[in-house]
């Protein structure tokens, strides 16, 4: 009885105090999003959505591909190339941060212009869709060879972009809490298999850690670490907030960690195949793990590919976000469904095209160093030095302008 009347009493005076219950709710809704931005992630979701969109794919073929062009100092070009990217990232970010709120597309034409911007985002789309039939027929091929035999690569690939498609529609944020989970998993089970490959591989194949014969590989060796760091372009999707003012140096760590994550898996590798086997293997990382012994698991090489798949999964949610992102960007007026699936009847129709194409990892090696180069490098240098110099000019107008007043 007594809840009843407080209730009735607050009813009543909640006219008299133009309070509106809706009102209340959604307020406390915009408290507890991030930075009140609904695309918008925290500095910890940057960290792995970083991660798993740079090492979706790269930490299978990567130490055949450095062990061909660097051999045993192949950790040096990797810390280095990661230096690289760690700065280019840093730049990205600086410039989601002087644009709080905004992405690539809202603020690049404020940088080149309208028509530059949208020539840069339609590149972006385009470049995000080679990678996305890249991984889909990646995918297609470890579920055919290890888990799915006897399935068509048409039923794979229709189950995979419905799921894909749909986990896009739900937009960045939601894609960013799920690499949470799987990247923690990822990381951990990664790591815990290259120490114990360490421990019973034959350190002799890894040194001299530093030969001076092979110095000279090392810039040639950086250019074909280009396709393990091409991701950090998806920083373009997202806009920072005012609790991502962390975030650029946060990014730069990153990529330093990824540096590191991936000389680790090289290493290891070497240590257990040889310089030799590493570059004679198409996926050495996982004959590496097949030699493995560990007593509670059986098939290591499955274990690692079930964890494996995952960080390929969250890989491919990132790409198809990004190309959704961007197409909403410029058909504004589209509905984010519709274009959905007409992103995912693209992908499709071009996947099962790839499929069919004997030497695709050939034309990948070739193509994606350069393509990558530009997305990844070039194209955020540009940006980011024009709105440099730009905002130095803007500043210099302005104290022009007071000394002229005065």
């Amino acid at each position: 009885m007594r809840l009843c009347a407080l209730l009735k009493l607050f009813c009543i005076n909640a006219k008299k105090w133009n309070i509106n219950p809706k009102r209340l709710n959604n307020k406390h809704n915009k408290e507890n999003s991030v930075g009140h931005y609904p695309s918008s992630v925290t500095n910890k979701q940057l960290f792995f959505l970083l991660f798993l969109a740079l090492t979706t794919y790269t930490t299978i073929d990567l130490p055949k591909i450095m062990a061909q062009s660097a051999g045993r100092i192949s950790w040096l070009p990797i810390i280095l190339a990661s230096i690289v990217f760690a700065i280019v990232a840093f730049m990205i970010c600086k410039l989601n941060a002087m644009n709080e709120g905004k992405v690539l597309f809202d603020y690049g034409k404020d940088i080149v212009g309208k028509y530059f911007n949208y020539a840069i985002c339609v590149f972006y789309i385009i470049y995000f869709t080679i990678i996305a039939v890249y991984l889909k027929t990646k995918l297609v091929g470890l579920l055919s060879a290890n888990f799915l035999p006897l399935t068509p690569p048409y039923a794979l690939l229709i189950v995979g972009i419905a799921l894909f498609g749909y986990i896009a529609y739900k937009g960045v944020t939601n894609v960013a809490r799920m690499t949470e989970i799987i990247g923690v998993a990822f990381i951990l089970v990664t790591t815990v298999l290259c120490g114990i490959m360490i421990f019973e591989g034959m350190h002799y194949n890894v040194l001299p850690l530093l030969n001076p014969l092979e110095v000279k590989n090392i810039v040639p060796a950086m250019k074909d670490t280009i396709t393990g760091f091409g991701g950090i372009e998806i920083l373009f999707i997202i806009p920072f907030t005012a609790l991502n003012k962390k975030a650029p140096r946060q990014t730069f760590r990153t990529l330093i960690i990824i540096g590191l994550f991936y000389a680790l898996i090289v290493e290891s590798t070497i240590m257990i195949l040889g310089i030799n086997n590493t570059a004679m293997f198409n996926d050495s990382f996982i004959e590496a793990i097949k030699i493995v012994e560990v007593p509670i698991i059986e098939r290591t090489d499955i274990f690692y590919l079930t964890f494996g798949l995952t960080s390929l999964f969250a890989g491919l949610f990132i790409v198809n976000v990004a190309i959704l992102e961007l197409a909403c960007k410029i058909f504004a007026k589209a509905k984010r469904s519709v274009l959905t699936i007409i992103m995912s009847i693209i992908l499709f129709i071009l996947a099962m095209i790839a499929t069919n194409i004997t030497n695709i990892q050939e034309i990948a090696k070739q193509s994606f160093p350069i393509i990558i180069a530009i997305a990844s490098l070039a194209i955020p240098v540009v940006l980011f030095t024009i709105a440099i110099i730009k905002k130095q000019a803007t500043k210099r107008r302005k104290r022009e302008m007071k000394d002229h007043e005065f």
